[in-house]
């Protein structure tokens, strides 16, 4: 949508500078620094309306995503009371798109923000908020994760203290990992079934939880993640863009008639989407048939085993999108 004035926001912790650039010159009209408060915001709102004489509705205010420093102006944009434009970019698109630069300040990246928007108006989605219910979610699937990672370190721990053992008395130390283990794992269980009940409270995200689940390889954690990252399916649509997001698709790699690098995955993606996906290939060609017959048909035609499992990851999550959007549980096909 086009709009007649863009404000760009960046942000840091206890504060974010305010850029205010009009479409028609795409010259800066007014700088301006507030703080990080509901208060400053509140400000900066008024600043806009009351000091330059512009309507909130001829306004767009854009801010890169820098998860908790935005959480204030991600709650304000939320509240209706505000009524304001509000919009996230990704701070990595935004940095290819500046080309060469030489420099940066507060206010010079609040300029460039507004400038990317100005430029690229017909890309800039409003704000939509999550669900309260995906939120809490992600939530405990950070807690989860970390309990994860720490459990693995003290098993690690655990099987060096094997060695360690004959040379030295190591009861003590064992003890005491195996209580932090365990301490782990009850507090893993809880988290689970906490997310379990969150999941049943909300209709929609249930209906699909358990149409993720009816797919072969995708458990209750990947359904989990997928819910998360595409917002319940809708934030993210379209399974090309999902595989593109999380590091799936495959990218050609050529120029004239020297170079020629083959295709390969990218590295600018979400590798937690991917390693969970990951783990339901390896579960998938095992138990799915079809799959097992694909994985073994495309190894043995010479094909490399990474390249095939990431395409066993692709043809999941194509899956899980096409159970959603059909609205039905998978059905395996007979071999």
């Amino acid at each position: 949508m086009h709009y007649l004035y863009y404000v760009g926001l960046d942000v840091s912790k206890e504060t974010f500078d305010a850029s205010l650039v009009a479409f028609e010159d795409a010259n800066e009209m007014a700088h301006r620094k507030f703080a990080n408060s509901r208060k400053g915001i509140c400000s900066c709102l008024h600043w806009v309306e009351k000091r330059h004489g512009i309507l909130l509705d001829d306004v767009i205010f854009c801010a890169e995503d820098m998860g908790s420093y935005i959480s204030e102006m991600a709650v304000c944009a939320s509240d209706r009371t505000l009524n304001f434009n509000f919009s996230l970019i990704s701070p990595l698109v935004i940095k290819y798109s500046m080309g060469i630069a030489r420099g940066k300040t507060d206010r010079v990246d609040a300029r460039r923000i507004a400038e990317y928007a100005i430029t690229h108006y017909r890309k800039i989605a409003l704000y939509l908020p999550a669900e309260k219910e995906l939120c809490q979610l992600r939530t405990w699937l950070i807690l989860r994760a970390h309990l994860a990672k720490q459990r693995v370190a003290k098993l690690v721990l655990l099987e060096k203290l094997d060695y360690k053992e004959k040379f030295a008395d190591v009861s003590i130390q064992r003890s005491m990992l195996q209580e932090e283990i365990a301490y782990a794992e009850i507090h893993m269980k809880t988290i689970e079934r906490e997310m379990k009940e969150l999941i049943a409270a909300d209709s929609n995200i249930c209906r699909n939880y358990k149409l993720l689940t009816s797919i072969k390889g995708v458990g209750p954690i990947t359904a989990i993640v997928m819910l998360c990252s595409t917002l319940n399916f809708t934030k993210i649509t379209d399974h090309r863009k999902f595989a593109c997001y999380c590091g799936l698709a495959p990218f050609e790699h050529s120029s004239g008639t020297s170079v020629r690098g083959g295709c390969h995955t990218s590295s600018m993606a979400n590798r937690d989407i991917k390693v969970q996906l990951n783990r339901s290939a390896l579960i998938a060609i095992r138990c799915d048939p079809q799959l097992k017959a694909y994985y073994e048909r495309k190894a043995a035609e010479g094909k490399h085993k990474f390249s095939v499992l990431n395409a066993v990851r692709a043809k999941i999550a194509a899956r899980c999108f096409a159970v959603v959007r059909r609205g039905t549980p998978y059905v395996a096909l007979q071999i």
